[in-house]
């Protein structure tokens, strides 16, 4: 591989959060041929049929996840343990979809649960937030919260507690729009009454 190559391949594994897909590759003048040498040579690493990283390159899960399914948005215990509210440690990504999109097929080896939701409950609350320099989308910490009693058969009630008890304790909560959100995922009635006994 020339100087010049390595250069565009560097250049393309830190502008695109540490994952290529196959068509940025060869649209950058690498053939598969060039590739197959990449991956033989240490300095790709295929992670799913079309898409390399870098080996030096320190991908997380969440990142690799967010980058496989671009329509994607980190809810429940993965925005849960990212907002730090609840002492929880999960043991796969927790990815909401609109309902009837279908989840792209991942590697056997990253572990994803995909919440289907209805058009509104899935566009409410969208954020983004930057996980080494890649941009992600993830539920606010407010759809968050709700999101635990809305889903309340995959998230145990002393975890539901934990998280709005943690969340109002904060400094900078937001009462109206937690409400809001309770409101249009119909759970008003359910987190009103911890609202008002923790405020």
């Amino acid at each position: 591989m020339t100087h010049a190559k390595r250069l565009v391949l560097d250049e393309l594994l830190s502008a695109d959060g540490g994952i290529i897909k196959t068509t940025t590759l060869n649209s950058k003048g690498f053939t598969s041929r060039d590739i197959k040498r990449l991956v033989l040579d240490g300095l790709l690493f295929r992670i799913k049929q079309g898409h390399y990283t870098g080996k030096e390159q320190d991908v997380s899960d969440i990142e690799i996840a967010a980058k496989l399914i671009p329509t994607g948005v980190l809810c429940l215990f993965t925005a849960i343990e990212h907002y730090e509210l609840a002492t929880v440690n999960p043991t796969e990504i927790c990815i909401a979809l609109p309902r009837g999109v279908k989840c792209p097929t991942l590697p056997a080896t990253l572990y994803v649960n995909v919440f289907h939701m209805t058009d509104s409950h899935f566009r409410a609350g969208i954020a983004e937030v930057e996980i080494n320099g890649s941009k992600i989308k993830i539920y606010d910490i407010e759809k968050t919260v709700c999101d635990c009693f809305k889903y309340d058969n995959n998230v145990e009630k002393g975890i539901a507690l934990e998280v709005i008890k943690n969340y109002i304790a904060r400094e900078h909560c937001n009462i109206q729009k937690l409400l809001e959100y309770a409101n249009l995922l119909g759970k008003k009635k359910i987190i009103y009454p911890y609202v008002e006994a923790l405020i």
